[in-house]
């Protein structure tokens, strides 16, 4: 037999819109391998820096499965979950490796902050809006100092967090 059949392959399933951590955890309640890859990230919400978790591929999760020992008809009626991803009725596995290369990326990578010291930003409010500054720190949690061209001088203002983001 061919050993494509007989070995587990990983395979992609489609999930209900924003039920990708659902199905994940319905498909793992029933012993099936899962993978939903993941990244830290820094957003602003209520003008507060915080990190979130975003799908790397929002709206499917890969299972690890084979195609002639495991059960494929419990993923089908698994809450969260829309459908098998496949061609003419037949799963088709992800390429050999590509897991792995994807696991190996998000280890590699390091959290990035939303604004570095010395980035472009744009004022969305207040009296300078609309006006390039440069981001030069935070200063507390909802706050930043900004470096502002003034009277052909940078001065440094402080303002909320929420009123700046990055320049186009």
């Amino acid at each position: 037999m061919p050993t494509s059949i007989t070995n587990p392959q990983w395979y992609v399933v489609q999930c209900k819109a924003r039920q990708e951590a659902r199905a994940e955890d319905n498909l793992r309640n029933q012993h099936i391998p899962c993978y939903r890859p993941v990244r830290t990230v820094e957003a602003i919400r209520h003008g507060k820096r915080v990190l979130i978790e975003e799908a790397l591929f929002p709206g499917y999760v890969f299972v690890h499965l084979c195609r002639l020992t495991d059960s494929w008809h419990t993923i089908r009626s698994t809450r969260g979950v829309l459908r098998l991803v496949a061609f003419a009725d037949t799963p088709v596995p992800v390429a050999p490796g590509l897991i792995d290369q994807i696991k190996q990326r998000l280890a590699d990578t390091t959290d990035q902050p939303l604004f570095e010291p010395g980035s472009p930003v744009t004022l969305t409010e207040g009296p300078f809006k609309d006006l390039d500054a440069i981001f030069s720190k935070a200063d507390g949690e909802e706050r930043v100092i900004i470096l502002l061209n003034v009277l052909q001088r940078q001065q440094a203002l402080s303002v909320p967090l929420k009123t700046i983001r990055p320049a186009d």
